[in-house]
């Protein structure tokens, strides 16, 4: 995390750099900060900039929480580089004992880049007299980068019309060679041409991506910047693909990976445990243990992210049929034969019932793959779980009971409506 203290910053020459909006205004919770510690490992330019809001507000705690993290994502030998910040609306209070000014200005030969702050939806005097100084290096390549975006076609969360006329009374001598007005705030992605400028406002750095009407909802992202060989700047959205899993310590994975199997098993013990306490009348203490349950899922989803294991679709579809099927033909039967062997009848008929519903995701695995390989999505039905005995149905309509363990239609729970 560069601190920045001077204005004017002369960079060496660059391939390209990386823009990653919106890290941190949901909170640091390790779902958020797996998903910007994958982006800024993943990111292929020179240097990071962050479009804005790396921290759900600007108190020192979560700017020293963001700033060590992002340290170790980003300065291991091989991708050491530096990373810098402009100002969100989140970014209040201490942000500039961090990351020193809020206007400020990357140049070489070939690119000037200004970074200006906007995040009380204002451009201050002090932040347009910087803009002004920063057009003296005039380049052919100019890109303007600021939190909150201009008045534009997608969406009306931008400043306004009269803010913007400041900046556009500026730069107008030179907006031929401004390639790109850079900013995030907008949980999404969305491109538009804003007086003849090309305006990309993305978000997606780790913060809940949000529904913006018109555009179709992106997957976490960030935008890389480069040159062509005739040294013009072109771009390219990059979707979050948690690719340096591999490089986790592997004593720190083994720890990883055995608590995300204690976290699992303490959700699923406290589920049974608030069932029985209810049975028992009991309901406070149902409450508690539902709420631990709770708790033990989100340990559970963030020891997960932290492993960085996500893969895209159709992989994670591949992965799941793999140990499907693995579960089918290897480790329930040879499970269920041993307990019938052993005359251990009661975890024989768990094996039988948990197989046989794993038949059942296999087979709806596969036709999922099949689809997956042509369509962006599988086609979309009901489905229900058997909370008796776990078997998965998808003829809900014409299901009267259970066909593998007879219960009733009143412990057949509808799921996977969206």
């Amino acid at each position: 995390m560069e601190k920045v203290e001077k204005e004017n910053i002369e960079i060496k020459p660059i391939r390209g750099f990386t823009f990653i909006g919106d890290p941190g205004c949901d909170g640091l919770g390790v779902e958020i900060m797996s998903i910007f510690n994958a982006a800024c490992n993943e990111a292929a330019g020179d240097f990071l900039l962050i479009g804005g809001d790396i921290v759900p507000n600007g108190t020192q705690h979560f700017y020293k929480n963001v700033v060590e993290m992002t340290d170790t994502a980003v300065s291991k030998p091989a991708i050491d580089k530096p990373v810098y910040m402009l100002a969100g609306n989140h970014d209040t209070q201490d942000y500039e004992a961090f990351f020193g000014l809020k206007n400020y200005f990357l140049h070489n030969s070939g690119l000037l880049l200004v970074v200006l702050d906007n995040s009380k939806r204002a451009f201050s005097q002090e932040t347009l007299d910087l803009l002004q100084r920063a057009l003296e290096y005039e380049r052919d390549n100019i890109v303007l980068a600021f939190h909150i975006p201009p008045p534009n076609t997608v969406s009306g969360n931008s400043v306004s019309a009269e803010e913007w006329d400041k900046v556009l009374a500026i730069i107008s001598p030179v907006r031929e060679k401004v390639k790109y007005i850079l900013c995030g705030h907008i949980h999404s992605y969305f491109e538009d041409d804003v007086n003849g400028m090309k305006l990309i406002a993305t978000g997606g750095g780790g913060a809940r991506i949000e529904e913006v009407k018109g555009v179709q909802a992106p997957y976490h992202h960030f935008v890389e910047f480069s040159f062509d060989s005739s040294g013009r700047l072109g771009y390219s959205r990059k979707q979050v693909a948690f690719s340096k899993a591999h490089e986790i310590p592997p004593a720190v994975r083994g720890e990883l990976e055995r608590a995300f199997a204690g976290e699992c098993q303490a959700h699923i013990r406290y589920r049974l445990y608030a069932e029985d306490a209810l049975k028992n009348n009991k309901p406070a203490l149902a409450k508690l243990f539902s709420a631990a349950a709770d708790s033990e899922f989100y340990h559970a989803r963030n020891f997960y992210y932290a492993l960085q294991n996500f893969k895209p679709s159709l992989e994670a579809v591949r992965e799941s049929i793999v140990n499907e099927a693995d579960e089918v033909n290897t480790i329930y039967l040879n499970a269920l034969n041993l307990a019938r062997q052993q005359g251990a009848g009661l975890a024989a008929y768990a094996f039988e019932d948990a197989r046989t519903a794993e038949s059942v995701h296999l087979r709806l695995l596969r036709e999922a793959e099949r689809l997956l390989a042509a369509e962006s999505d599988i086609q979309e039905i009901e489905y229900a779980t058997c909370s008796s005995c776990g078997h998965t149905i998808t003829d809900i309509n014409s299901v009267k009971y259970c066909p593998v363990c007879g219960a009733p239609p009143d412990k057949i729970l509808a799921v996977g409506k969206r």
